[in-house]
């Protein structure tokens, strides 16, 4: 199915087959293909804490506001920012193993590492968190879809209690929670919905509305 299919067809799935277990290499295989999106500076930040324990997600059941695919869906990823991406050892470690596998000389390498790095020097917290959001929320998508194509629902939540999530799981000040997607094998499609009509979103030139 073309990617426009795909955008076309999806729908965000509530109801999940509590029975169907995704196999681990197809959920990994997801990932991998998600980790090529688009992404700042080729940081590489976006993590994907996946839970699958029948335990673990009945205890993230109250903290997502009792959403049963929390608890019915194969496995919920709890989609994370990595702040650590953006300290200049992880920038110049990526830029050398491009090197290394001769995907440019050491003149771009060490462009790209400096350019890099200034760009985030300067940054404030709020700047940075910005930049996991769109990251992860790029990666997310690319998962979204590469799911679809394999035969699997999904549904992104950021319905939750931060707080709650990030000390039962024992996330690390390190990471910022995104977002959540259940995922696994539907088994009510979800209802369609209105978008609007392409002449409301877009402005050419200039905002004239």
């Amino acid at each position: 199915m073309s990617v426009r299919k795909l955008i076309d067809a999806r729908s965000s799935v509530r109801h999940y087959d509590p029975a169907y277990k995704i196999d681990e290499n197809i959920l990994e295989g997801l990932i991998e293909g998600a980790s090529k999106s688009p992404n700042g500076n080729n940081i590489q930040a976006t993590r994907y804490l996946v839970i699958d324990d029948p335990e673990v997600k009945e205890t993230l059941l109250p903290i997502a506001y009792n959403q049963q695919q929390v608890v019915e869906a194969s496995a919920v990823i709890v989609v994370l920012g990595d702040y650590a991406a953006f300290e200049k050892e992880n920038i110049i470690n990526i830029q050398e193993q491009g090197f290394q596998k001769g995907y440019f000389n050491t003149d771009i390498r060490e462009f790209l590492a400096s350019a890099a790095i200034d760009y985030y020097s300067n940054k404030t917290e709020e700047d940075l968190k910005l930049e996991l959001i769109r990251d992860a929320s790029l990666a997310s998508m690319s998962l979204l879809l590469l799911a679809n194509e394999t035969g699997l629902d999904t549904i992104t939540m950021s319905g939750y209690d931060s707080d709650k999530l990030r000390k039962v799981l024992k996330i690390p000040d390190r990471y910022l929670d995104v977002m959540l997607i259940a995922i696994g094998k539907g088994v009510k499609q979800g209802h369609q919905t209105v978008r609007h009509a392409v002449n409301k979103i877009i402005f050419k030139n200039s905002i004239n509305r």
